[in-house]
């Protein structure tokens, strides 16, 4: 007590470090109950691929490539989203004269951080929305692409080409799904992915409520009734995460236009990968408002039930990462579309081939040389 009276400044002081302290405790306990709260994979796609080798060839039967047809660039490609083409298999003597631009030329794992960020369907077992997400270690501007889920490209699993979005099911018994998606965008893209984190529907509509919701600017009233999506009213307004997430995954977008009629616009891939980058940054803007570490904790809870993260992410690595990319924007990231030509197999599923190699693509915006 005597020290109290006599030395009043450095009481108060140390009453202020241990408040602070304290409060700091009581945060970094709060952020690693969210964190613990999120589901960890085991992830090594190195060790899944030799497995995956190493285990007996798959058996090839049914129709040869030959039997590919080229479609009209007015081909509706999502006219069948539900279409899994991974129940076909094709006698590919040498697949990579049939699709060349399917398999990348490996790229050194020291040039970039790679993240592949994968939005997941109800059934967890197909990836709607696949972003890979890449931060080159010279510390240039970071780039991102997103990947078509119909992009047809090669299943080491199956020994035959399948959509990039069927990898999400695994290799039974040798890989898991995330490590198969990792495989499969490694082989196109030729980059090793370092982290990978997925995202189901209702996680993600959880988030944007969360983050206060999101601005969506449409010419005219707009619905997507396979995409539960309903925008009554014309102009930017902010919607919740249900009207959100109806946004990002529409494909069969009807707007109301002239007297009353329903019109279908037209709609892609490409429109729905624009739609969800767009998200992304906007949540991206709203996550760089965190005030404190409490905040941050609140966001991570709100969706870390409907989150998977790869192991070999830390707790400090995911929120290090979180907060380094937080309030970053368009114009900070380079950005490019995957150039395809519309297929359709032999089941009549239409698929995407790459036009081009992806390093072509990547190279326009961060030569490699």
């Amino acid at each position: 007590m005597r020290y109290v009276v006599f030395h009043p400044w450095r009481a108060a002081g140390v009453v202020l470090v241990g408040i602070v302290l304290g409060t700091g405790a009581f945060y970094v306990y709060v952020l690693n109950h969210a964190f613990g709260a999120i589901a960890i994979e085991e992830f090594d796609p190195d060790a899944a691929r030799n497995a995956i080798e190493a285990a007996p060839a798959p058996v090839v039967t049914g129709t040869t490539i030959y039997d590919f047809q080229i479609v009209d660039p007015d081909f509706d490609v999502n006219a069948d989203p539900l279409d899994l083409i991974n129940s076909q298999i094709e006698s590919i003597p040498d697949p990579r004269n049939f699709s060349p631009h399917s398999f990348g030329e490996p790229i050194p794992d020291d040039l970039f951080e790679s993240y592949l960020l994968i939005g997941t369907d109800e059934s967890g077992f197909l990836a709607d929305s696949i972003i890979l997400a890449l931060q080159p270690s010279d510390r240039g501007a970071p780039i991102m692409v997103s990947l078509p889920r119909d992009l047809y490209v090669w299943n080491l699993c199956k020994g035959t080409f399948t959509r990039l979005n069927t990898g999400l099911g695994g290799c039974k018994g040798v890989a898991s799904g995330s490590e198969l998606m990792a495989i499969m965008v490694e082989d196109y893209t030729g980059i090793p992915v370092d982290h990978l984190a997925r995202i189901n529907f209702g996680g993600f509509a959880r988030l944007v409520d969360t983050m206060g919701g999101i601005t969506v600017c449409v010419d005219y009233p707009t619905r997507d009734a396979k995409a539960h999506l309903d925008i009554p009213t014309s102009g930017c307004q902010r919607v919740d995460g249900a009207t959100a997430l109806g946004w990002v995954r529409s494909r069969h977008t009807e707007q109301l236009r002239g007297e009353g009629e329903w019109i279908q616009v037209a709609g892609s891939d490409f429109a729905r990968q624009n739609r969800q980058q767009d998200v992304l940054f906007q949540l991206a803007a709203r996550a760089a408002r965190f005030s404190s570490p409490a905040t941050l904790a609140s966001r991570l809870a709100a969706v870390s039930s409907s989150v998977r993260l790869d192991s070999s992410w830390s707790f400090g690595q995911a929120v290090s990462a979180a907060w380094r990319y937080r309030g970053i924007s368009k114009s900070s990231v380079n950005r490019f579309t995957i150039e395809i030509i519309n297929i359709k197999t032999p089941l009549g599923a239409a698929v995407l081939l790459p036009a081009k190699p992806f390093m072509e693509h990547l190279e326009a915006v961060h030569p490699l040389s």
